[in-house]
Protein backbone atom coordinates (compact mmCIF):
# COMPACT_ATOMS: atom_id res chain seq x y z
CA UNK A 1 0.00 0.00 0.00
CA UNK A 2 1.47 3.30 -0.91
CA UNK A 3 1.97 5.40 2.39
CA UNK A 4 0.02 9.17 2.29
CA UNK A 5 1.80 12.01 2.83
CA UNK A 6 0.91 13.22 6.56
CA UNK A 7 1.01 17.54 6.45
CA UNK A 8 1.13 19.23 9.61
CA UNK A 9 -1.84 21.85 10.76
CA UNK A 10 -0.66 25.59 9.66
CA UNK A 11 -3.67 26.78 12.38
CA UNK A 12 -6.56 25.48 14.60
CA UNK A 13 -9.69 24.34 13.56
CA UNK A 14 -12.88 25.87 13.60
CA UNK A 15 -14.08 22.57 14.44
CA UNK A 16 -11.65 22.25 17.39
CA UNK A 17 -12.40 25.50 19.06
CA UNK A 18 -16.24 24.74 19.41
CA UNK A 19 -16.34 21.19 19.47
CA UNK A 20 -17.65 20.21 23.02
CA UNK A 21 -21.26 22.24 22.00
CA UNK A 22 -21.51 20.43 19.21
CA UNK A 23 -20.75 17.26 19.17
CA UNK A 24 -23.77 15.79 20.93
CA UNK A 25 -25.40 16.57 17.37
CA UNK A 26 -22.99 14.50 15.63
CA UNK A 27 -24.33 10.51 16.87
CA UNK A 28 -24.63 7.76 14.19
CA UNK A 29 -23.42 7.57 10.77
CA UNK A 30 -22.68 10.73 9.49
CA UNK A 31 -20.40 13.26 7.59
CA UNK A 32 -18.12 16.24 7.94
CA UNK A 33 -18.06 18.35 4.75
CA UNK A 34 -15.00 20.68 3.99
CA UNK A 35 -13.45 19.41 7.17
CA UNK A 36 -9.50 20.60 6.46
CA UNK A 37 -8.32 17.72 8.43
CA UNK A 38 -9.82 17.95 11.60
CA UNK A 39 -12.90 16.08 11.19
CA UNK A 40 -16.28 16.56 14.46
CA UNK A 41 -15.67 12.98 15.45
CA UNK A 42 -12.91 10.19 14.43
CA UNK A 43 -16.00 8.16 12.52
CA UNK A 44 -17.24 11.34 10.59
CA UNK A 45 -17.03 9.98 6.58
CA UNK A 46 -14.43 13.20 5.58
CA UNK A 47 -15.32 15.32 2.43
CA UNK A 48 -12.68 18.05 0.90
CA UNK A 49 -11.07 18.75 -2.28
CA UNK A 50 -8.80 16.19 -3.13
CA UNK A 51 -5.94 18.81 -2.12
CA UNK A 52 -7.77 20.67 0.77
CA UNK A 53 -7.04 24.60 1.08
CA UNK A 54 -7.51 24.52 4.66
CA UNK A 55 -5.07 22.67 6.54
CA UNK A 56 -6.24 22.14 10.10
CA UNK A 57 -5.42 18.44 10.88
CA UNK A 58 -3.67 15.38 9.97
CA UNK A 59 -6.60 12.97 9.07
CA UNK A 60 -6.60 12.80 5.25
CA UNK A 61 -9.85 12.68 2.46
CA UNK A 62 -11.92 10.01 1.98
CA UNK A 63 -14.12 11.05 -0.49
CA UNK A 64 -12.99 14.30 -2.85
CA UNK A 65 -15.25 16.34 -4.64
CA UNK A 66 -17.44 18.83 -5.23
CA UNK A 67 -19.62 18.90 -1.76
CA UNK A 68 -22.60 20.75 -3.97
CA UNK A 69 -23.10 17.26 -5.46
CA UNK A 70 -22.73 14.39 -2.60
CA UNK A 71 -22.90 11.72 -5.31
CA UNK A 72 -21.73 8.96 -3.28
CA UNK A 73 -24.83 8.87 -1.41
CA UNK A 74 -28.09 8.09 -1.90
CA UNK A 75 -31.12 9.42 -0.55
CA UNK A 76 -32.00 9.76 3.41
CA UNK A 77 -28.92 7.57 4.50
CA UNK A 78 -26.94 9.36 6.97
CA UNK A 79 -28.03 10.47 11.14
CA UNK A 80 -26.60 13.98 10.27
CA UNK A 81 -24.41 15.85 8.07
CA UNK A 82 -22.06 17.95 9.93
CA UNK A 83 -20.13 21.65 8.03
CA UNK A 84 -17.68 24.07 9.25
CA UNK A 85 -16.83 27.84 7.69
CA UNK A 86 -17.74 26.09 4.45
CA UNK A 87 -21.34 27.70 3.07
CA UNK A 88 -20.23 30.98 2.88
CA UNK A 89 -17.66 30.26 0.31
CA UNK A 90 -21.00 29.92 -2.26
CA UNK A 91 -22.77 32.88 -4.30
CA UNK A 92 -26.13 33.61 -2.16
CA UNK A 93 -28.23 32.38 -5.06
CA UNK A 94 -26.73 28.86 -4.22
CA UNK A 95 -27.05 28.48 -0.55
CA UNK A 96 -30.56 26.82 -1.29
CA UNK A 97 -29.42 24.86 -3.43
CA UNK A 98 -26.59 23.31 -1.41
CA UNK A 99 -28.28 23.35 1.75
CA UNK A 100 -31.10 21.03 0.00
CA UNK A 101 -28.66 18.50 -1.18
CA UNK A 102 -26.80 18.50 1.99
CA UNK A 103 -30.17 17.56 3.26
CA UNK A 104 -31.13 15.55 0.37
CA UNK A 105 -28.81 12.33 2.51
CA UNK A 106 -30.39 12.95 5.24
CA UNK A 107 -32.93 9.71 7.06
CA UNK A 108 -36.14 11.70 8.40
CA UNK A 109 -34.98 12.94 11.72
CA UNK A 110 -31.42 13.47 10.49
CA UNK A 111 -29.21 16.80 11.94
CA UNK A 112 -27.85 19.41 9.69
CA UNK A 113 -25.25 21.16 11.25
CA UNK A 114 -23.46 23.79 10.48
CA UNK A 115 -20.80 26.34 12.25
CA UNK A 116 -20.19 29.06 10.18
CA UNK A 117 -18.90 32.81 10.35
CA UNK A 118 -20.91 35.89 10.79
CA UNK A 119 -19.26 37.76 7.73
CA UNK A 120 -19.36 41.25 9.75
CA UNK A 121 -17.72 40.09 13.03
CA UNK A 122 -15.01 38.62 11.09
CA UNK A 123 -14.37 41.48 9.42
CA UNK A 124 -14.16 42.98 12.74
CA UNK A 125 -12.13 41.04 14.24
CA UNK A 126 -9.50 40.97 11.02
CA UNK A 127 -9.25 44.52 11.29
CA UNK A 128 -8.61 44.56 15.10
CA UNK A 129 -5.95 42.06 14.77
CA UNK A 130 -3.81 43.07 11.67
CA UNK A 131 -5.41 39.71 9.71
CA UNK A 132 -6.09 39.50 5.69
CA UNK A 133 -10.02 38.28 5.54
CA UNK A 134 -10.52 35.18 3.71
CA UNK A 135 -11.34 36.11 0.23
CA UNK A 136 -13.27 32.96 -0.43
CA UNK A 137 -15.94 34.57 1.44
CA UNK A 138 -19.11 35.48 -0.96
CA UNK A 139 -21.30 37.10 0.87
CA UNK A 140 -21.48 40.22 2.73
CA UNK A 141 -24.43 40.03 5.14
CA UNK A 142 -23.80 36.00 5.72
CA UNK A 143 -24.94 35.44 9.55
CA UNK A 144 -27.03 33.43 11.55
CA UNK A 145 -30.36 35.08 10.75
CA UNK A 146 -28.91 34.66 6.81
CA UNK A 147 -28.86 31.33 7.41
CA UNK A 148 -31.94 30.63 9.51
CA UNK A 149 -34.09 32.66 6.11
CA UNK A 150 -33.01 30.63 3.98
CA UNK A 151 -33.60 27.27 6.06
CA UNK A 152 -36.91 28.73 6.23
CA UNK A 153 -38.12 28.65 2.99
CA UNK A 154 -37.17 24.48 2.97
CA UNK A 155 -40.40 23.05 3.80
CA UNK A 156 -38.41 19.75 5.34
CA UNK A 157 -36.39 21.97 7.81
CA UNK A 158 -37.34 22.55 11.00
CA UNK A 159 -34.43 24.37 13.62
CA UNK A 160 -33.14 22.61 16.84
CA UNK A 161 -30.96 25.04 17.70
CA UNK A 162 -29.14 28.33 17.36
CA UNK A 163 -26.06 30.36 19.13
CA UNK A 164 -25.18 33.34 17.04
CA UNK A 165 -22.21 33.82 20.13
CA UNK A 166 -19.96 31.55 19.28
CA UNK A 167 -15.70 32.68 20.20
CA UNK A 168 -14.66 35.83 18.17
CA UNK A 169 -16.79 35.48 15.37
CA UNK A 170 -18.66 32.45 14.27
CA UNK A 171 -22.24 30.66 15.57
CA UNK A 172 -23.72 27.24 14.88
CA UNK A 173 -27.54 26.31 13.59
CA UNK A 174 -29.03 22.98 14.29
CA UNK A 175 -31.53 21.85 11.96
CA UNK A 176 -33.73 18.77 11.99
CA UNK A 177 -35.14 17.02 8.49
CA UNK A 178 -38.76 16.48 8.62
CA UNK A 179 -41.31 15.35 5.53
CA UNK A 180 -41.18 17.93 2.79
CA UNK A 181 -44.43 18.71 1.44
CA UNK A 182 -45.56 17.87 -2.14
CA UNK A 183 -45.14 21.20 -3.68
CA UNK A 184 -41.24 21.45 -1.53
CA UNK A 185 -40.44 17.80 -3.18
CA UNK A 186 -41.36 18.85 -6.88
CA UNK A 187 -38.91 22.38 -6.67
CA UNK A 188 -36.37 20.50 -5.66
CA UNK A 189 -36.40 17.77 -8.18
CA UNK A 190 -36.90 20.93 -10.62
CA UNK A 191 -33.56 22.38 -9.06
CA UNK A 192 -31.55 19.60 -9.37
CA UNK A 193 -32.71 18.54 -12.64
CA UNK A 194 -31.14 22.60 -13.40
CA UNK A 195 -28.27 21.58 -11.88
CA UNK A 196 -27.99 18.66 -13.64
CA UNK A 197 -28.42 19.95 -16.57
CA UNK A 198 -26.02 22.74 -16.00
CA UNK A 199 -22.85 20.21 -15.31
CA UNK A 200 -24.02 18.46 -18.55
CA UNK A 201 -23.37 21.76 -20.24
CA UNK A 202 -20.30 22.18 -18.80
CA UNK A 203 -18.95 18.52 -20.23
CA UNK A 204 -20.62 18.70 -23.50
CA UNK A 205 -18.21 21.98 -23.41
CA UNK A 206 -15.11 20.27 -22.18
CA UNK A 207 -15.53 17.52 -24.56
CA UNK A 208 -16.21 20.07 -27.93
CA UNK A 209 -12.57 21.91 -26.84
CA UNK A 210 -10.95 18.29 -26.38
CA UNK A 211 -11.67 17.43 -29.54
CA UNK A 212 -11.34 20.67 -31.35
CA UNK A 213 -7.56 20.04 -30.15
CA UNK A 214 -7.37 16.55 -31.10
CA UNK A 215 -8.84 17.50 -34.60
CA UNK A 216 -6.10 20.37 -34.25
CA UNK A 217 -2.86 17.74 -33.36
CA UNK A 218 -4.81 15.47 -36.52
CA UNK A 219 -4.28 18.25 -39.08
CA UNK A 220 -1.08 19.05 -37.94
CA UNK A 221 1.32 19.05 -40.63
CA UNK A 222 4.06 17.02 -38.75
CA UNK A 223 1.82 14.50 -37.90
CA UNK A 224 -0.70 14.18 -40.86
CA UNK A 225 1.56 12.11 -42.80
CA UNK A 226 2.39 9.63 -39.92
CA UNK A 227 -2.06 9.36 -39.81
CA UNK A 228 -1.98 8.52 -43.79
CA UNK A 229 1.02 6.28 -43.62
CA UNK A 230 -0.19 4.09 -40.65
CA UNK A 231 -4.01 4.22 -42.52
CA UNK A 232 -2.79 2.94 -45.62
CA UNK A 233 -0.58 -0.06 -43.96
CA UNK A 234 -3.54 -1.00 -42.36
CA UNK A 235 -5.37 -0.77 -45.49
CA UNK A 236 -2.86 -2.96 -47.62
CA UNK A 237 -2.71 -5.72 -44.44
CA UNK A 238 -6.51 -5.39 -44.04
CA UNK A 239 -6.66 -6.88 -47.52
CA UNK A 240 -4.31 -9.34 -47.20
CA UNK A 241 -5.94 -10.93 -44.23
CA UNK A 242 -9.43 -10.79 -46.40
CA UNK A 243 -7.51 -12.92 -49.25
CA UNK A 244 -6.43 -15.78 -47.01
Amino acid sequence: MKPQLIIEPVYQSETSKHRDKILKYCTGYGCDIGFGGDPITDSAIRIDFATPYAVTGKASVQLGGDCRNLKWFRNNVLDYVYSSHVLEDFPEDETVNVIREWIRVLKKGGKLILLLPDQQRYLAHCRKNNETPNEHHAIDHFSAKYICDVAAKISELSLVECNDDLGDYSFFAVFEKKIASTQESESHLINSLDMALKRLAERELELSKCEARLNFVHNHPLIRPFVWGRRMVQAVFGKSQNNR
